[in-house]
């Protein structure tokens, strides 16, 4: 099938898979560089790597332990002693003498005034008539056989200060109200605060703000954030520095410790820089992404790779999450009609569906951790980045 693939950095379109990881593989873009591709690709297989593994990620989570530790303070707030012990010092020296009681108001020996009745005692009165007429209000009527029967149903009374009641728990008919429920179509809310604004919401969301956040409270987000790439801007080398040994360890799946930054940079380009690729069915390996692209390519050869269940997930590792694939079934073979035809083992007139052809559709991605590079313009055969 007849396919465009445009390039997410220049916009030139290929129309086929090979020549677009070409593309970006060999530097002829004038946007994506060559060794940034190649840092999408590694950073697919070092994802890959700490994942495979629990104990390889909290190896790397172990690593960075104490840069996330060092910056867990305030920077802002404390007390200072000095002053308050020279205070306490001053106090110590002072002699305070004892309260002596106040006998003026207690009562001589042997005689008690009264206690003040309790509030409910007070209101006694009140609460039996609010009683009954909370009795008479709740009353009602039935008629069975001829017999009128008076029932009364008892509904709890709520006393104010005054001495007032309020029948806000029951009505006539007996059925209990819901304190927080609705009032007049109103919501409790609305019942209680009348003249309350409502909370605007707040439309507009930032992706960067909320990744902040996300990466202060759970630590970095190791899918978005190229943090291993000394030639990306998420690089931190700080985070892998350990004190104990004043070394900073390797982000990679490996316990190699170097004394300087410059030494773990050379580490990181020399033994963790892919030069060579296999395919995980024919176990080939191939010099180049673009070998190996063309490989996948190839339906009709003898590795069927193509055709295994996981080949979208190794399509979106190889190409470093440019590319994505699924198959698809071929425009003029969705309506197949399926006729009548005489099977020959049995001689029975069967119904017959004829096979879909289906082909696979390579589609266009953008990264997860894909950052917008500069665009630059082209001087000969390089490229000059320009801001």
């Amino acid at each position: 099938m007849n396919q465009k693939l445009a390039c997410i950095g220049c916009g030139d379109t290929f129309h086929r898979a090979c020549l677009l990881i070409e593309h970006l593989e060999y530097g002829y873009c004038e946007v994506i560089s060559a060794p940034q591709f190649q840092g999408h690709v590694i950073h697919k297989h070092l994802i890959t790597q700490l994942l495979k593994d629990g104990n390889a990620y909290a190896r790397f989570q172990a690593k960075q332990a104490k840069f996330e530790a060092a910056h867990d303070f305030e920077d802002e707030g404390g007390i200072t002693l000095n002053d308050q012990l020279k205070k306490d010092e001053e106090i110590n020296d002072v002699k305070f003498a004892a309260i002596e009681p106040d006998v003026s108001n207690m009562p001589s020996p042997g005689r008690h005034s009264p206690y003040p009745p309790l509030p409910s005692q007070a209101r006694a009165s009140y609460s039996n008539v609010d009683k009954v007429i909370s009795t008479i209000g709740t009353m009602s009527i039935s008629s069975k056989d001829s017999a009128n029967t008076i029932t009364a149903v008892e509904s709890p009374t709520y006393l104010s200060i005054g001495g007032n009641s309020k029948y806000a728990g029951s009505t006539a008919s007996g059925r209990q109200l819901k304190v927080w429920g609705e009032r007049d179509g109103k919501s409790a809310s609305s019942a209680l605060f009348p003249n309350a604004k409502p909370t605007s919401v707040n439309k507009e969301f930032s992706i960067a703000a909320h990744d902040e956040q996300m990466e202060r409270d759970h630590g970095i987000n190791i899918m978005r954030t190229r943090f291993w790439d000394p030639q990306s801007p998420d690089w931190n080398p700080e985070r892998f520095y350990d004190s104990v040994v004043s070394k900073y360890n390797c982000p990679f799946v490996c316990e190699r410790v170097h004394p300087t930054i410059a030494d773990l940079v050379i580490h990181i380009g020399i033994d963790h820089r892919m030069v060579r690729s296999k395919c995980p069915l024919c176990l080939k390996y191939f010099d180049s992404s673009t070998a190996l692209m063309s490989h996948c390519e190839n339906r009709g050869g003898r590795c069927q790779v193509n055709k295994s269940d996981n080949f979208g997930i190794f399509i979106d590792r190889i190409s470093g999450g440019f590319l994505a694939v699924k198959e698809e079934i071929r425009p003029d073979h969705l309506n197949n009609p399926s006729v009548m035809i005489t099977n020959s083992a049995t001689g029975r007139v069967e119904p017959y569906t004829p096979p879909r052809v289906s082909y696979l559709q390579y589609n266009v991605t953008t990264p997860p951790d894909w950052k917008e590079p500069t665009k630059g313009y082209r001087v000969g055969t390089g490229v000059q980045r320009s801001q």
